[in-house]
């Protein structure tokens, strides 16, 4: 069964940093929910897309015909949004008639009675995305627009922009539940933060690569020994049976990836009273013996016939291996095996873990 949504969120908000909302996020949740709570509009941002263009290129991307807003700022900053036909109409017949119809508007100029019914919409947008942010830089682009003016026509809209570069947020709503669509642009001034502003946003810019490599999980399993069970013997077995470790050895501990995959061979113990697993990189090693393998090593170990002179000139000279290599490569010391007592493996396991011993056990 998957997580829900909300499940997801809440997971992700408790495990890891909480990262600050973005101004196109906020933007469109203010925009939503102003026309929803001002006016009881649906509307619903279907599509956004954000940019940064210079003061000389953002009139140039407007259409002929749309409803341009202007807003000033205590600081002498000018932002402006430009609506068009459509989400006008929607707007206005909202506020008149309490319904918006799907009949395309019919195409006329735009008053000043028209922009003194949008205004306040546009005014609540910008004071509810306010309250979203969380970035300085964001605060500051928000901060203190009211209504002003509207702007006949383009070249009034680039005679009215006064800073160099501006931020540009396009968006595309859904009006009346999908009775009509619109199209809403947002420009706010690209304002250079002061210091107190600029320390405050590199504080929420999150860690760096390596100060964030710290807190990855990785998933890794140990692997101390592996064993065969016929399937008779595996469904038989109950709570308390004591399954014997064959061949298993704390200092040849298999490292698997979370596919399964062996990663690298290390040695089972402990660091600061957790569990470790130190890995051997300069000692590789064959996978831990299976009772397979282990027989087939015994077999492996019988007489084996020697090649006289003749034969070995007349095989490459990568096949040429000794019967004693092939036996010093799968020799054990028996110094690193485990006591042949199960209960003192058990034992010496545990200790290295960091678990308590079983109850009775005593020291080995």
């Amino acid at each position: 069964m998957t997580k829900s949504a909300l499940a997801r969120k809440l997971s992700a908000r408790q495990g890891g940093v909480d990262t600050p909302r973005s101004i196109l996020r906020a933007l469109r949740l203010g925009l939503a929910r102003a026309a929803g709570d001002g006016m009881g509009l649906a509307l619903a941002v279907i599509g956004a897309k954000q940019a940064l263009r210079a003061q000389e290129d953002v009139t140039a991307r407007l259409k002929q015909g749309w409803l341009i807003l202007l807003f000033g700022s205590d600081h002498g900053s000018v932002a402006a949004v430009c609506l068009d036909p459509g989400c006008v109409s929607a707007v206005i017949q909202q506020q008149t008639i309490a319904i918006v119809t799907s009949d395309p508007p019919s195409e006329r100029m735009f008053t000043d009675t028209d922009a003194a019914m949008v205004a306040p919409l546009i005014e609540d947008m910008l004071g509810r995305a306010q309250k979203l942010v969380e970035s300085p830089a964001d605060m500051a682009s928000l901060s203190g627009f009211e209504f002003t003016s509207r702007a006949e026509d383009r070249r009034s809209l680039t005679l009215a922009l006064m800073d160099e570069a501006y931020r540009v947020f396009d968006l595309t709503v859904e009006l009346a539940g999908g009775s009509r669509q619109g199209e809403v642009c947002v420009l706010l001034p690209d304002r250079p933060l002061s210091d107190a502003e600029q320390e405050a946003e590199n504080s929420l810019a999150g860690k760096n690569l390596d100060q964030a490599s710290g807190v990855m999980r990785a998933e890794l399993n140990a692997v101390i020994s592996r064993i065969s069970l016929p399937l008779t013997a595996l469904s038989e077995l109950t709570v308390g049976d004591v399954i014997p470790l064959q061949g298993a050895r704390v200092d040849r501990v298999e490292v698997l990836s979370i596919d399964r995959a062996r990663m690298a061979i290390g040695r089972l113990g402990q660091c600061g009273g957790m569990r470790a697993v130190r890995i051997n990189e300069h000692n590789p090693v064959a996978t831990l013996p299976t009772k397979d393998e282990q027989s087939f090593l015994a077999r492996k170990s019988g007489p084996v016939s020697k090649l006289d002179d003749d034969e070995k000139s007349a095989l490459p000279d990568e096949e040429i291996v000794t019967s004693e290599q092939e036996m010093n490569d799968t020799l054990l010391n028996p110094d690193d095996i485990l006591p042949s007592n199960p209960d003192q493996r058990v034992a010496e396991i545990s200790h290295l873990a960091g678990l308590p011993a079983p109850e009775g056990d005593g020291p080995y």
